[in-house]
């Protein structure tokens, strides 16, 4: 059995996002009389495949008064949220890049990617304090970090997105994601931010060994979560690649073969 399934999921360390809380981070981003009207929605989307109700997880009783186990995780909202935040931030881009600048469809990329990739909207989660709303098996909390795993804090900020749009509309979740973007990130800072790690790394290889990084991907659909080797990697250690697709895997693996070969910091 995994391990993360031989453990009592139950986590006294689990809060509900409450409609107060939820307010309070909307009025921070300059989004007033904000109504809640489905609490559920926002609450699913901090809930973790390892705090449902699991096969594994029958035989454990909640006996410390810890929040009970959900039916469903965040993975839907996530998948709703990312397809809307990469509309809106598409959308912002064009129009603040190209319409008033005509910058090219590379250009607009880049930015996207540098705005969207795993460790900026981490980045951003944390800044909304969505850690401690994180629900998650004691084993994932205690014994993995779970709340500062970078992964999990990125879903949920996706999640959150999607759950706004369900509960309220486009022109709420737009307002939220713009705001956000505008308030934490420096634009000026990230035109110069090269945050494409498989192309640095393909671009090493190419200068300095005459050939290409080849990736080998495998997928595990206990945690659906993707790993990822270099079959050709120029290191002498054992460095593997995490991420929920196979894209965010392989741009994990490509930043750590750069930091090992002292080309990132």
């Amino acid at each position: 059995m995994d391990k993360k399934f031989s453990v009592n999921p139950y986590n006294g360390n689990n809060i509900l996002i409450n409609s107060d809380d939820i307010i309070d981070i909307m009025n921070k981003l300059n989004i007033n009389d904000f109504k809640v009207n489905d609490i559920s929605k926002y609450q699913r989307a901090f809930v973790h495949k390892s705090y449902t109700r699991l096969d594994d997880y029958n035989k454990y009783k909640n006996i410390n008064k810890s929040l009970e186990l959900f039916e469903s995780s965040y993975e839907v909202l996530e998948f709703l949220g990312d397809s809307i935040l990469g509309s809106v931030v598409s959308s912002y881009l064009y129009k603040r890049y190209h319409e008033i600048h005509n910058q090219n469809e590379g250009f607009l990329t880049k930015m996207k990617n540098n705005i969207v990739n795993g460790e900026s909207l981490a980045r951003l989660s944390n800044i909304l304090n969505f850690n401690k709303f994180i629900i998650i098996s004691k084993y994932i909390d205690d014994d993995c970090n779970g709340r500062d795993n970078m992964n999990i804090l990125e879903d949920v900020l996706e999640a959150f997105i999607g759950a706004i749009f369900l509960d309220n509309n486009y022109y709420i979740v737009e307002s939220f994601i713009i705001n956000l973007i505008e308030n934490n990130i420096n634009f000026g800072e990230l035109i110069i931010t090269d945050k494409n790690y498989k192309d640095q790394l393909l671009r090493y290889y190419q200068n300095n060994y005459k050939e290409s990084p080849i990736y080998s991907n495998d997928y595990n659909p206990l945690n659906k979560t993707y790993t990822t080797i270099l079959k050709n990697n120029k290191t002498n250690s054992n460095i593997i690649g995490y991420g929920n697709s196979k894209k965010k895997s392989e741009q994990d693996l490509s930043k750590k073969i750069l930091i090992e070969l002292g080309v990132l910091n």
